[in-house]
Formats: structure tokens, C-alpha cells, sequence
């Protein structure tokens, strides 16, 4: 029998093991926190002190009515799906497992679109304006990414 180190370095058994699912890595001090808020099991957005009004992807002033002003609002965690592509090729290592997997935009109550994985959905049922629902994945040991389910209306 051969040693690894005899087969091509893609088919040895050490290459096999998928690595962990990749992490985001924000610079920005409101793009952290952002990912720290979700860390409880919710999701969190922006709203604007001058006008109300939500955002996402967080930033510094409001895209309506420029404020600098802001405070952190809960989501309901209840969207819709506005748009979707199921994707058959794994762009990570750490995804090959689940091709195919669906990569959705979804329009939260607040009124915020999201990109996500919409997951544990027969990509036959894929419509728009499907009920939705945010539900946290844990990767790795300590952190949690949001991702989205259908939800029964």
C-alpha cells in the first residue's frame, strides 16, 4: 500500500477534509458591529435618528437624508424572497458539500435587502415574495452567520 505522500497532493486524505466555512472580515468598525450583533442570535439594523428610516449594509450617514445619526433596531427576522440563483459550483472548498445551494437576496419587514443562503429549500418551490425567515448557522466554534428558511405564512 502506498503512503500519502506517494498520491498527487488533491487526492490525498488530508486534502479531502473540507476546511471551515470562511469568516467575514470587516474593517470598518460598523461593519463589526453589525457581525458582533448577530453574534446573540438576532439580527440588527441601522435606522436612521433624522428620518427612521432602516440600512443595510451598515455605514456612517443615512443614504435618504445624509444624518449622521443612528441607533441599533432588532429585526423582526421575517422577510420575503426577492431574488435567488442556485448555485452549482462551490466559488470555497468549504461549500463543495452543499451544491447546490442557494444564494438569495431577501427583503426584510424593515425594508433592508439582504444577501444570504436561503437553506433547507426544494429549489423547486423558489418563487418570489416567498415567506422567509432569518435562522443563525453556527460556523466554526463561536460565530454565527445569518441565513434564511422558508417560513409557513
Amino acid at each position: 500500500m502506498s503512503s500519502e505522500s506517494d498520491l498527487p497532493p488533491k487526492m490525498r486524505p488530508s486534502a479531502q477534509v473540507a476546511p471551515p466555512k470562511p469568516r467575514p472580515r470587516p474593517q470598518d468598525p460598523v461593519e463589526q458591529e453589525f457581525w458582533k450583533r448577530c453574534q446573540d442570535g438576532n439580527l440588527y439594523f441601522q435606522r436612521c435618528g433624522g428620518c427612521g428610516c432602516f440600512r443595510h449594509l451598515p455605514r456612517y450617514m443615512c443614504a435618504k437624508c445624509g444624518s449622521p445619526e443612528f441607533s441599533w433596531e432588532r429585526s423582526s427576522g421575517k422577510g420575503t424572497l426577492f431574488s435567488w440563483t442556485v448555485t452549482h459550483q462551490a466559488l470555497h472548498p468549504a461549500f463543495a458539500d452543499e451544491i447546490p445551494f442557494v444564494a438569495a437576496l431577501v427583503e426584510l419587514e424593515e425594508g433592508v435587502r439582504m444577501a444570504t443562503r436561503l437553506i433547507g429549500c426544494d429549489h423547486e418551490r423558489l418563487a418570489l415574495d416567498l415567506p422567509v425567515e432569518v435562522e443563525f448557522e453556527l460556523i466554526g466554534e463561536d460565530f454565527r452567520l445569518p441565513v434564511f428558511r422558508l417560513r409557513e405564512s
